[in-house]
């Protein structure tokens, strides 16, 4: 059974060891758990869903650099930041929307976008 939503069917289960939540790929993000699509495709449950190791701030009135709407005042599930630069702010649907890959790039995957310089 699905932790977020109750129902049956839930095929993802928390890759920590001895946590038993599971959970359908449509209810992570409801859920705020984090689904890694990429190295060993591990998903992790709201409790033992990794944490961004950026001690950041954003500051008053700081926009998504994405969709340049407010990220809010702090870090949160909902809310990443560059870890180069600690500048540029995100939405994490934002983020996961422009990581996806582009339709127009002939099946090259990567981001369809560039949000931060880097270093």
């Amino acid at each position: 059974h699905c932790f977020v939503c109750g129902e049956r069917g839930a095929a993802i289960s928390c890759a920590e060891t001895g946590c038993e939540r599971s959970f359908h790929l449509p209810c992570a993000v409801e859920g705020e758990c984090v689904t890694q699509f990429f190295g060993q495709h591990r998903s992790f449950c709201w409790e033992h869903r990794p944490q961004q190791a950026v001690e950041a701030v954003p500051a008053p009135h700081t926009n998504c650099v994405i969709c340049l709407e407010p990220v809010g005042d702090s870090m949160s599930y909902h809310t990443m930041v560059c870890k180069v630069c600690t500048q540029a702010w995100f939405h994490r649907g934002c983020i996961q929307v422009g990581a996806l890959p582009s339709p127009f790039k002939n099946g090259s995957c990567g981001p369809t976008f560039q949000a931060c310089p880097g270093p």
